[in-house]
């Protein structure tokens, strides 16, 4: 019992670096990072990470436990819905309650078609398998934040550094892939474009949000002590924007002013705390990330214009594809057919080609409907939004509660985080693979406050 006490009062002491649950997590924060960025096509790369993340709460369980009993108590009602939300939908219910769902009458006529006796018991899942998948995919985040959450300020703080880590590992690849022209290096077969930074990922837009929630917490750090520290994190946040710019993606672009915010928060917190007399003048750190801040919307607005990879990618706004809206337009059909039960998560792909209007079909088939929110509607009603909806208050309040900025940063650099994937949410589906998962479950863990702090 003593044991067990010491464990979860400080997880950790009087453990090797490697046994520790810190590394652990630093270890499925890289794999993630590694080989999740292909979505739901790529199974068995996303069961590696899944599978690692089991083992780590096996060997951890005692932390799991502690974060049920003692942890934030909406952060663990958030998680356990997170979880059971699936597998909600794959339990069988009798014929009287699935097909008064709406939209089930096709799936009446289907059975009758294949001469299946249509009073036999049904999931409220359209697709077992599917959302059996969707719910795998829920593990290593739910994993991550069950034991980060537990986790002292420190070994947070080395969280948020192996995942700028794995970030700029990412970058180096992509610079390799394109010195190619993406011949080599892809590590999804993808129809690449030649001058598009891909990197670990399938889809570019993925790519270039990883780099922005990587410069938020690097430009959420404390500012170092050591000058050669703090080069070494202005060379890191400069390495991740041109990553960022060299995607060529809208939203990952138009995302970068959010780390160049909280950048120019920082340096006016500093100067306001200075005025006051409550903390020392600025520090030459501060004014090496006022300067930094300013290199960064300097680059911007010199590509935008002169008509840089930047300004190319502001011109593509004024032209929506025409594709995303009839999707958007067709999905709101669909999901008002099953609202507000759901067809299932991760049922979309099967759903939506039935409601798919015949002047909008094209050649390509739209396996997502570029828009998180509305394909979550279709395939988890109103209980998916009211859940987004209530993870999205709990991530803007957490900074608000907690000590000033000068101490936690990384809190709300997590929280501007948090809203960068929303933003995204808009127009494309970055929760759709293992690595963002993974991501936005850190950031999640970089908005708990520690000890008698939670709440």
């Amino acid at each position: 019992m003593s044991n067990r006490v010491r464990q979860d009062r400080a997880p950790g002491v009087g453990q090797s670096w490697w046994q520790s649950p810190g590394a652990h997590l630093q270890l499925v924060i890289v794999l993630a990072v590694a080989l999740g960025g292909g979505g739901v096509g790529y199974g068995l790369r996303n069961a590696v990470i899944q599978l690692a993340a089991l083992a780590v709460c096996a060997a951890h369980c005692g932390l799991v436990a502690d974060f049920l009993r003692k942890g934030p108590r909406m952060l663990v009602v958030l998680v356990l819905l997170s979880l059971a939300v699936p597998l909600l939908q794959l339990i069988p219910l009798p014929a009287t309650i699935w097909q008064a769902l709406p939209g089930r009458a096709m799936v009446v006529e289907s059975l009758a078609l294949a001469r299946l006796d249509p009073g036999s018991w049904q999931p409220a899942s359209l697709d077992r398998a599917r959302t059996l998948v969707a719910f795998c995919g829920t593990l290593a985040p739910a994993t991550i934040i069950a034991i980060g959450a537990r986790l002292d300020s420190k070994a947070k703080l080395h969280l948020g550094l192996t995942f700028i880590g794995a970030a700029l590992a990412s970058v180096l690849l992509g610079v390799m892939q394109l010195s190619t022209a993406n011949t080599t290096g892809l590590l999804f077969p993808v129809n690449a474009k030649d001058n598009v930074l891909y990197a670990s990922f399938a889809n570019r837009n993925s790519t270039g949000l990883l780099f922005v929630l990587a410069l938020l917490v690097t430009a959420a750090l404390p500012v170092p002590r050591q000058r050669p520290w703090l080069l070494a994190i202005v060379a890191g946040g400069s390495l991740l924007l041109l990553g960022a710019l060299l995607t060529q993606s809208r939203s990952s672009i138009a995302l970068l002013a959010l780390p160049l915010a909280l950048m120019v928060m920082r340096c006016a917190f500093a100067v306001w705390t200075a005025r006051r007399g409550s903390a020392p003048a600025l520090t030459p750190s501060h004014l090496v990330a006022a300067g930094f801040a300013i290199l960064v919307a300097g680059i911007l607005a010199f590509s935008f214009i002169s008509g840089g990879r930047a300004g190319q990618t502001l011109e593509r706004f004024g032209t929506l594809e025409d594709d995303r809206l009839t999707m958007w337009e067709d999905g709101q059909y669909a999901a008002a057919q099953y609202w507000p039960a759901g067809s299932g998560m991760g049922t979309f792909d099967e759903v939506y080609q039935v409601y798919e209007s015949l002047e909008y079909i094209s050649p390509k088939k739209a396996g997502r409907m570029h828009n998180d929110f509305l394909e979550v509607s279709l395939e988890a009603g109103a209980v998916g939004l009211a859940l987004i909806a209530a993870w999205l208050l709990w991530c803007m309040w957490q900074p608000l509660i907690g000590k000033g900025p000068e101490e936690h940063w990384l809190a709300p650099g997590a929280s501007i985080g948090i809203i960068a994937i929303a933003l995204q949410s808009v127009l494309d589906y970055p929760l759709r693979n293992q690595t963002l998962l993974c991501v936005a479950a850190l950031l999640v863990v970089l908005l708990v406050r520690p000890g008698k702090e939670q709440a």
